[in-house]
């Protein structure tokens, strides 16, 4: 468990690890207010490190080990620093510092010369946009553990310090458990310290929070039992603004529970059957974009026209024409077609500001829907196909002639819209698309758990009212012009009731949200009965339901507009006689619909009141304001809320999270290393 805070300034004791002695946390009122980050530190922090210093099996002291550890060209100590999402990939130079470890990488190899190494695994720190998260994760643990097994087998006396971010820290994570509790791959008095900045799994056992008391947990849940050896040496760094490692789970379970899920690797499939549908869905979200270049695919069309065109075409840079147009062109296609049975996509995109990342990707995915990419795709392929033969019996320059010309006029759309768009522009462009898939089903799942609580929130509400109108329609105590207004501000009324229910269904498949809800992991059972809720409500045609709350309110109005201008009243009762078995069909229906006494069967009313209870009265509101707040899927996709840790300050001495990790582990390097 994380222990209490304590406000403070810190100071290196004897053995060069940094303690935390009580005092005012002083900080520049900038960096306040930047970051509004200063708090209490931790005073468990203070006791893990005494313990430290005492623990002798989990510090080597200078003497033998540390000069076995510089024979035969070993480092004494090496650190393996894990960039986050999108900061690296599978063919990086893991030599070459990388991201927002880079400097921490980078100070240690300076202040300790060759007795310190710095590696940065290359590999996938995707999120959907080359593999699932959960899929990059593994290339993630398999890529640290082969460098921690490498230096096993060259350099069995070196010392590690171990340290990651985002992603990159959910790897990291996971491997100290295995060290930790089970001394895979390397026993666990080899590893100096760990330091774990936005971890998505913050809150497992024994790790201690550096900085600013955080409430709540990592998004994808705490590892289960803990870092068991390692807990006395594990640091956490989490900004309390920051969902992917502070996550409320009790306020937020369906958020929590989404995070878990789609954390998950997608294979092999196992577990039950929700596990592997959950398992389907998220590689469903998946698009491949790695080698999508948008800035270059008008060039690589005209290119490929230049080279037929010649007369003597060169079969090596029309095949490579061909690769790049094809890696451009499938995931956009596949995009394209998905974007266009999902036209909430669009919307989102579409919405967006002038100039930004996603306004030129919509308008991207809009040039995409008008060409015609799955012929271009053919014609690429009959490409591919002719001049693989063309290798032996030479080119036919008229049919290929004919295919690349096809590609042109395919793609002619696409390419125009892209034309005055600048590489960097495009490219941000390709990150937005690259992760829409997964961010519009989130952030669909979102609006329907937010709206779908708030109508179940009102539904007592809605019943009141319609009882009340059948009530004052038969009410021969109230006279005409009083019926008239009665009954036009109890519509009035539902409308407001029912505006929650209309923002949920806006563009969304509301049987495919509800069984995506229905797979969240959520121990406290809300997501079920959400998705329960929802599921009834999808058999409802809510946009004919609205339609004629509003019409009948309408037509209210026109009966009172008439009574205001003196309008004969025998002639508004009549108007009002007309409307009436309208009024009482529709509240009839509508009660009915809800108490499940229709032909649907379902206790709406019940489980409306099912998920109110279960999510607390203010359950929508809490997950509501953390949307207008700009919560997006972002935070799980692009690591967007939680680039700024090398400004976060996490001690009264001013320090960041990237100089307290520099300070922290040179001390604990200080300990092997002789000076």
């Amino acid at each position: 468990m994380q222990g209490g805070c304590l406000a403070g300034s810190s100071q290196d004791d004897e053995s060069g690890i940094p303690v935390v002695k009580a005092a005012a946390v002083q900080g520049s009122s900038q960096s306040i207010r930047r970051n509004r980050r200063h708090g209490g530190f931790c005073r468990s922090w203070v006791l893990v490190i005494a313990t430290a210093i005492l623990a002798g099996p989990l510090i080597s002291v200078a003497g033998e080990p540390a000069a076995r550890a510089g024979a035969g060209g070993c480092p004494l100590v090496a650190g393996i620093f894990l960039a986050g999402t999108g900061e690296t990939h599978p063919g990086a130079d893991a030599a070459v510092p990388v991201g927002l470890l880079g400097p921490v990488g980078a100070q240690l190899s300076q202040r300790f010369g060759d007795r310190f190494v710095a590696r940065f695994p290359a590999y996938s720190a995707s999120a959907f946009d080359r593999l699932p998260y959960g899929d990059s994760k593994a290339t993630g643990v398999a890529a640290v553990r082969d460098e921690l097994v490498g230096f096993g087998k060259r350099c069995p006396a070196t010392k590690f310090v171990l340290a990651g971010y985002s992603q990159g820290a959910d790897v990291l994570g996971d491997v100290a458990v295995s060290i930790g509790c089970a001394g895979d791959p390397v026993p666990a008095d080899q590893v100096l310290g760990v330091g774990l900045v936005a971890d998505p799994r913050r809150g497992t056992a024994g790790g201690k929070l550096v900085g600013p008391q955080v409430s709540g947990q990592g998004i994808a849940g705490p590892r289960p039992g803990g870092f068991c050896g390692l807990s006395s040496v594990t640091a956490e760094i989490c900004a309390g603004e920051d969902r992917y490692c502070a996550t409320d789970a009790g306020q937020h379970p369906i958020l929590a529970g989404l995070g878990r899920m789609l954390s998950q690797p997608t294979g092999p499939q196992i577990g039950s059957n929700d596990d592997k549908a959950a398992q389907e869905l998220t590689r469903s979200l998946g698009s491949d974009f790695s080698g999508v270049n948008l800035a270059d695919a008008s060039g690589a069309v005209q290119r490929m026209i230049a080279e037929v065109s010649s007369g003597h075409p060169d079969i090596g840079h029309l095949t490579q024409g061909v690769k790049e147009l094809t890696s451009t062109l499938g995931p956009l296609a596949d995009l394209s077609g998905w974007a266009a049975e999902n036209p909430g996509a669009k919307s989102r995109l579409s919405q967006a500001s002038p100039g930004s990342g996603d306004k030129l990707a919509a308008n991207v995915l809009d040039a995409a829907s008008r060409s015609d990419l799955s012929s271009a795709l053919d014609a690429l392929a009959s490409i591919a196909s002719q001049i693989t033969g063309a290798a032996a019996t030479g080119a036919d320059r008229s049919t290929l002639s004919g295919a690349v010309d096809r590609v042109a006029s395919a793609t002619a759309p696409l390419t125009d819209s892209m034309a005055a768009s600048p590489a960097a522009a495009l490219s941000q462009a390709s990150r937005v698309l690259s992760v829409l898939k997964p961010s519009v089903v989130v952030d669909q799942v979102l609006n329907v758990v937010v709206n779908g609580l708030r109508f179940a929130a009102n539904v007592p509400g809605v019943l009141d009212v319609l009882g009340r109108v059948v009530g004052l329609v038969g009410d021969p105590a109230i006279d005409i012009p009083g019926k008239v207004r009665g009954l036009h501000d109890l519509f009035g009324t539902l409308n407001s009731e029912f505006a929650p229910l209309v923002k949920m269904v806006a563009g969304v498949d509301l049987r495919m949200i509800s069984h995506l809800i229905g797979l969240i992991p959520d121990t406290t059972g809300t997501a079920q009965i959400i998705s329960l809720l929802v599921g009834m409500l999808a058999n409802l045609d809510v946009g004919a339901l609205a339609a004629q709350i509003g019409q009948l309110q309408d037509n209210l109005w026109q009966v009172a507009e008439a009574l205001a201008a003196g309008a004969n009243p025998i002639d508004v009762g009549v108007r009002l006689a007309e409307l009436v078995p309208t009024l009482l069909g529709f509240a009839g229906i509508a009660v009915n619909t809800l108490v499940g006494s229709s032909d649907h069967g379902a206790d709406v009313q019940g489980l409306a009141r099912s998920a109110t209870d279960l999510a607390g009265k203010n359950g929508a509101d809490a997950l509501g304001q953390l949307v207008s707040e700009g919560f997006s899927a972002a935070s799980f996709f692009a690591s967007g809320v939680h680039q700024g840790y090398d400004h976060y300050v996490v001690d009264g001495d001013g320090r960041t999270a990237i100089q307290w990790l520099v300070d922290w582990f040179s001390n604990r390097i200080r300990s092997v290393v002789p000076t």
